[in-house]
């Protein structure tokens, strides 16, 4: 497992290593200097997507030059009826839906609105004179939609790839074709995380995946579990500055039902590959 990986799986993720690293392995120095004058608190999710590209991009540069080193005459593995034929969430020569491609534009160009807006904001200063307080919330009010939008649709977007063809599948695919008719003033409200509104889909039969469909879940478990506490704790995905407990109510228990399932979906997950590697 490369660096950039170690970081991606770490809950507890340091921006600013984050940015060192994307920096020391992206050719894209505009984008370097993006996340170089930011903060983690507006552009921590973009650079996990990013280093996420640039990981599987070392990843596949890797395994082409392994590939290249070996004799001409590849070896022939012998075929077992057990034996997967792909994995889940592999792309290549897979027809990627419109609604897909779709959800992905939208996620770039709202990204970019964001940062339009942050530098509204920068721009704006620190005064706290009438007119610039009242413009500072206009912005403010602009961008948290398409802060949320975004992350949603990302979300959604990335569980779609990572779920088989099935029911479960399917209403992610629902989901994100919603998101995608109403505009952005009138998005769907979805209070919670995708996970927890398809929990008894999404429950993972551990025995059926392979090792790495089950490093790459354990990955996302430990992600998803991480942003589930914040939100109890914080009311944000991310650690804010002090914690702002999440009120006594449904979303709250909604939350906490949540947080219960990933923890258990983590165990039966990690102690899987426990038992295979003692094998």
């Amino acid at each position: 497992m490369n660096e950039l990986q170690s970081w991606l799986d770490n809950p507890d993720r340091d921006y600013a290593e984050g940015v060192a690293l994307f920096a020391q392995y992206s050719k894209n120095k505009a984008l370097v200097r993006y996340f170089q004058t930011g903060t983690a608190r507006f552009r921590m999710g973009k650079l996990v997507y990013e280093i996420g590209k640039v990981a599987k991009t070392v990843s596949d540069e890797r395994a082409n030059k392994w590939a290249n080193s070996q004799p001409s005459a590849p070896y022939q593995a012998p075929s077992t009826p057990n034996a997967p034929t792909h994995f889940k969430g592999q792309t290549k020569n897979m027809v990627i839906p419109d609604f897909i491609l779709a959800a992905k534009k939208e996620v770039a160009a709202l990204y970019a609105l964001i940062d339009k807006r942050h530098r509204e904001l920068y721009d704006l200063g620190t005064s706290n004179a009438d007119d610039v307080v009242r413009h500072r919330k206009r912005i403010l009010d602009e961008r948290k939609p398409a802060i949320q939008r975004a992350d949603r649709l990302y979300r959604l977007k990335e569980e779609w790839f990572a779920l088989d063809d099935g029911t479960a599948r399917e209403q992610v695919s629902n989901d994100i074709r919603e998101m995608l008719a109403a505009p952005l003033e009138e998005q769907p409200t979805i209070c919670a995380p995708v996970e927890t509104r398809h929990a008894t889909s999404l429950q993972t039969n551990v025995s059926g995946l392979t090792d790495l469909q089950l490093s790459k879940r354990r990955t996302q478990l430990r992600s998803s579990i991480t942003k589930t506490q914040n939100m109890l704790q914080y009311q944000s995905i991310r650690k804010a500055a002090s914690p702002t407990p999440m009120p006594k109510g449904p979303k709250r228990d909604e939350y906490e039902q949540k947080l219960k399932a990933l923890k258990a979906e983590f165990k039966a997950v990690t102690e899987e590959l426990a038992r295979r590697s003692a094998n």
